[in-house]
């Protein structure tokens, strides 16, 4: 598992611009790095009592800002701090305090939807029905377990949910990217930006890692400027949380199919 941590600590160093990343046992203190060490840290606790530490030259301004990137970050790399497994057998999992991927995606999604001013965020893919996340996920279709308080392998069903504004008009969009030409050549790899400004439900997407597509929606006209900024800030932020999710294979729906993950290289 060392170089998956080392991995961890040099993403907390470049996206947090940390000078030092480091994990601790307990309430074990690092090595100072100047004075009042404190006050230079970040620390995120993790669910086997370990600490990530980050480290900084000077104090940080927006330190809950930090502490929240921090957390987002760890949080994809949970599978190297979990305690030993409770007895009980196949199935029981720990209580950790600390959300599954799916709900630091959620986190993030609403995120660059507030930074948009957009109505919803969502990540689909090109090669399946499946709705990997959402800001706001109640009432759409095939969407990815864990996404909307869904039991694991299973689908949301048709409910009053369905016929929210924001899910009518984010399931529009989904129907909308889904038909365009230019989805194929996302499946050929070629990176696609597409804003739609007619309608009733205009939106901005972008493709990310080969075959997902991250798009905000609105329900009126929109600063197109502000909606680019926001995902392009996102974009890194998202693709490294969509990717940590497992695979999901739901059940055979009309003849579609979801995507098999592609493995990491």
């Amino acid at each position: 598992m060392q170089p998956e941590l080392d991995r961890l600590l040099a993403l907390v160093r470049r996206e947090l611009g940390a000078q030092e990343a480091l994990v601790v046992e307990g309430d074990e203190e690092p090595a100072a790095v100047g004075p009042g060490p404190r006050a230079h840290e970040i620390r995120c606790r993790m669910p086997d009592g370990r600490s990530v530490v980050a480290r900084f030259e000077v104090e940080p301004l927006d330190r809950e800002a930090l502490r929240r990137r921090l957390e987002m970050l760890t949080g994809t790399f949970d599978a190297l701090f979990q305690p030993p497994a409770p007895e009980g057998g196949p199935g029981v999992t720990a209580v950790t305090g600390r959300p599954p991927v799916a709900s630091a995606l959620q986190e993030e999604l609403q995120a660059l939807s507030n930074r948009a001013a957009a109505i919803n965020a969502v990540v689909i893919d090109a090669n399946s029905p499946v709705v990997w996340g959402a800001a706001y996920p109640q009432g759409l279709s095939m969407l990815f377990p864990g996404s909307a308080d869904e039991p694991e392998g299973s689908l949301p069903t048709k409910g009053p949910e369905n016929d929210t504004p924001v899910a009518m008009a984010s399931q529009a969009a989904i129907d909308i990217l889904r038909g365009l030409s230019d989805v194929a050549a996302v499946r050929k790899g070629k990176r696609v930006r597409y804003v739609h400004r007619g309608g009733d439900t205009p939106f901005v997407a972008h493709s990310f890692a080969g075959i997902y597509l991250l798009f905000v929606v609105y329900d009126a006209a929109f600063d197109e400027l502000r909606a680019e900024r926001a995902i392009i800030d996102s974009l890194p932020r998202v693709e490294r949380l969509v990717m940590a999710l497992p695979p999901f294979d739901p059940s055979p729906v009309a003849g579609s199919r979801a995507m098999a993950r592609p493995r990491r290289r």
